[in-house]
């Protein structure tokens, strides 16, 4: 019975962590309702830090202002789908005041901005407002406003505007100024670089992996967890390290994220292969070594 609740809960983890599932984490969480019977110490500490995590933790979010009414199905299927891609949640607003709010709820690494009228809209005022305050807010505004000679991008850069971009939107193009934008105000890390290890290929602007050509589903953090290691090859990078550089974020030093995103990765990762990749370094955390004799880059 403990080891079903245990395996459910670190099931749960794993979706709060990412945010790509809500109904499968819903389900989750009605398994430990029914399952947890309350008679294990292990299993109640793992629940209240599951609990602890979901109501504290935030992974990169941004804000989606929608204010062009003129939106096409498949412009928001494009932001929608490269958000998915690059492991960003977006909370959607719709009017200013909603917008205020989100800001401070969220505190978001990116404002999209889908406008109409750029340079009338009233949310500059809240972006001034906010970064005075000393939030680093980047802000890309999406235009359906066709403005002769640039009108439109001026109006955005002069009212604060980071990014702007017409519609129709292009999908690499738009992935690619988003993480750009990310990386040049400091917002995400810089990953960029084609990385190798013993077969294990990791290329960031597609957000792939394969290992001996056979490519590896990963979800988001799991690929920024180990590009981390990666590019870290044969450095012992200790578990608090790691929840600070890979999640940005400050766990309790008890907390067992990574352990269980290891875990995960492992089993995707070394199916079939003789030679492990990553080692654990007992009482510490992790290192990416390469077999001897194997190749890196």
């Amino acid at each position: 019975m403990e080891q079903k609740i245990l395996l459910l809960l670190e099931a749960f983890i794993i979706d709060i962590l990412d945010k790509e599932a809500v109904n499968r984490c819903s389900g989750h969480f009605l398994g430990m309702v029914f399952l947890f019977s309350g008679n294990s110490i292990r299993t109640a500490v793992m629940l209240v830090q599951v609990i602890w995590i979901w109501g504290n933790f935030v992974i990169e979010q941004i804000i989606w202002y929608m204010a062009d009414s003129s939106s096409r199905e498949e412009d928001r299927t494009v932001i929608e789908s490269v958000l998915q891609d690059i492991g960003l949640e977006a909370t959607k607003s719709e009017d200013p005041e909603d917008l205020r709010l989100s800001i401070s709820k969220v505190e978001p690494v990116l404002l999209l901005a889908e406008l109409c009228e750029v340079g009338t809209w009233e949310g500059w005022d809240i972006i001034s407002a906010v970064r005075a305050e000393g939030m680093i807010l980047p802000v890309m505004v999406i235009s359906g406003e066709q403005s002769e000679s640039g009108t439109g991008a001026v109006s955005a850069f002069s009212a604060g505007g980071n990014e702007y971009m017409t519609k129709p939107l292009h999908t690499g193009e738009f992935k690619h100024r988003i993480l750009n934008l990310l990386t040049l105000t400091g917002r995400r890390r810089n990953l960029n670089q084609i990385l190798r290890v013993d077969g294990l290929m990791l290329d960031p602007s597609r957000r792939f992996v394969s290992r001996d050509g056979i490519e590896l589903k990963m979800t988001p953090k799991e690929f920024d967890l180990l590009y981390y290691l990666a590019a870290n090859q044969g450095m012992i990078c200790s578990r608090i390290e790691i929840l600070k550089e890979v999640w940005g974020y400050q766990f309790h030093a008890d907390t067992n994220v990574v352990d269980v995103y290891i875990r995960h990765i492992r089993l995707k990762m070394d199916k079939g292969h003789r030679n492990k990749l990553i080692h654990t370094v007992r009482g510490t955390g992790y290192v990416m070594r390469a077999p001897e004799g194997g190749t890196t880059s």
